[in-house]
């Protein structure tokens, strides 16, 4: 990165460019604003005094009514030497600070401007205008100037700050982008020709995405390849067992094929939702139909009546309304209720109660279930969504199903443009709540 890129130097020229222009606004205002202002008279400008003199007629001096008498433009007054107490005071003024400099002056005297003297044949010429660019503006609007000033300088110090603020905010949003899972951060594209820190820092930004982006393939395709070899020992050991248990024509080793068979079932489901999982997480379009959830849970809580009998669970709803509708995938929201009912079912505790909620405000649908369990420690509340999150000893492998469900459940979710947070209940228990947008009413 060459110097004149660095944000530093940046900063540094801006920061001179604003003092300059301030210390430039400031002295042609105090020029402005000063009623008596003397400067030696320029080359052409003693040509047009020249020429003033030549070519127009002079005014008829008198001590009062002169200025009244001014035509727009130049106008020019002779008068001599000997006469001074004849002719306005402000000329008079004027001519005798020429004459102390020993120069001809531009000069203004209480709003008028004046050029000159020229002596021409013992006469004394000054060329007099009431027009001035500082009279565009009368006593009463002087205000404006440092007014001008301050949107001036805002407007320097503005530009700067877009200038530096803008890829920042790019980056903002880049880093929300990331945090979410989403690795399409196109809009960091514009930052990368900065040549400066902040282009820097982008393009490690950007680096760092692909990294992790790679990382998380990578990680994804391992438990893809490690789940479809798992399942050949799986089938063979399946096999295995079956032939196993025709030889045990007397049922001895009944129990222990029963235990075999339990554990390769349990590992055979792990496998096949570490694949479900692999899925999900690939991008992919939503069949969405808009659908009755009041309806759909309530069939859905039937397929798992074994389950709840076996129990003896009692379902408690709480409804603020008998139809809430709301566009879903229904093959995939039927795994997440799945997940969620059966995870609040394996932890209830016998003769319990499952509460099911289900509301709707505006276009927000939120539906909550909560069990009587031992819940989860409030450091694993979020934790628990992740896949393998290792839970409190009261929710163990053998009964927590791995930690795959529920990372389902928050994908499925958020595919679903919804979130699932999971809540204590202060008594004894856990709330799983999640919250969804009716989106085809917006």
């Amino acid at each position: 990165m060459r110097w004149r890129n660095s944000l530093f130097i940046k900063i540094f020229l801006w920061f001179w460019v604003v003092v300059f222009v301030c210390m430039t606004v400031a002295t042609l205002s105090f020029q402005w604003l000063q009623d008596n202002y003397y400067r030696p008279l320029q080359v052409r400008e003693q040509i047009l005094l020249q020429r003033i003199a030549e070519n127009m007629q002079p005014l008829k001096i008198k001590k009062r009514g002169l200025w009244r008498r001014l035509e727009p433009g130049w106008n020019i007054v002779r008068f001599d030497e000997s006469k001074l107490n004849d002719i306005p005071h402000d000329i008079a003024e004027f001519y005798e600070h020429a004459v102390a400099e020993q120069q001809s002056l531009w000069g203004q005297e209480d709003g008028f401007v004046m050029m000159g003297p020229l002596v021409h044949r013992n006469q004394i010429y000054i060329a007099v205008s009431r027009y001035h660019w500082r009279h565009s503006l009368d006593e009463g609007e002087r205000w404006l100037i440092p007014f001008l000033v301050v949107v001036m300088v805002s407007l320097l110090c503005g530009v700067l700050a877009w200038h530096l603020t803008s890829p920042i905010r790019r980056l903002q949003q880049a880093a929300k982008k990331l945090s979410a899972g989403d690795f399409d951060i196109s809009e960091l594209r514009s930052n990368l020709n900065r040549g400066d820190e902040l282009g820097d820092l982008s393009v490690e930004f950007v680096e760092m995405a692909d990294s992790l982006q790679r990382l998380l393939q990578s990680h994804r395709q391992l438990l893809r390849d490690v789940s479809h070899e798992l399942r050949s020992p799986l089938t063979r050991l399946q096999i295995a067992l079956g032939i196993a248990r025709k030889k045990d024509e007397h049922n001895t080793l009944q129990s222990e094929h029963d235990r075999i068979e339990r554990a390769a079932g349990q590992v055979a489901n792990l496998v096949t939702q570490i694949l479900d999982l692999a899925k999900l997480q690939q991008e992919g379009e939503l069949t969405t139909e808009r659908l009755d959830l009041v309806r759909l849970f309530k069939v859905w809580l039937q397929d798992a009546e074994l389950e709840l009998a076996s129990k003896n669970l009692t379902i408690e709803w709480q409804l603020q309304e008998q139809e809430v509708f709301c566009p879903i995938d229904v093959v995939l929201m039927q795994r997440a209720f799945d997940n969620v009912l059966r995870n609040a079912i394996r932890f209830s505790p016998a003769d319990g109660v499952l509460t099911l909620s289900l509301n709707k405000q505006g276009q927000q649908v939120s539906f909550t279930l909560c069990d009587q369990g031992p819940g989860v420690s409030d450091d694993k509340l979020e934790d628990i969504f992740s896949p393998f999150t290792q839970v409190d000893q009261s929710r163990n492998h053998a009964s927590s199903g791995y930690g795959i469900g529920l990372a389902m459940v928050k994908r499925i979710l958020n595919m679903h443009h919804g979130d699932v947070i999971a809540k204590n209940i202060i008594q004894s228990g856990l709330c799983i709540e999640w919250s969804l947008s009716d989106r085809s009413k917006a």
